[in-house]
């Protein structure tokens, strides 16, 4: 039976992330931790109307997962 990896975690796990912003992150289709470790924090930023500074601070704590 296979396991599911931490990479498909939703994104709402990470420290910071509530309901509102995991909605934001989903309406720009991403929706699991790998996503977000692999999404450019400018763009993301812009697309959900979050500042970069906080976008690079998830998308960091994604890749230490």
């Amino acid at each position: 039976e296979p396991v599911e990896s931490d990479d498909d975690e939703p994104v709402d796990s990470i420290k910071g992330i509530g309901p509102a912003y995991a909605d934001r992150l989903a309406g720009a289709g991403i929706t699991s931790i790998s996503g977000l470790a692999a999404a450019d924090p400018d763009e993301l930023a812009a697309e959900i109307d979050v500042s970069e500074t906080i976008v690079s601070r998830w998308v960091d704590r994604a890749n230490e997962r």
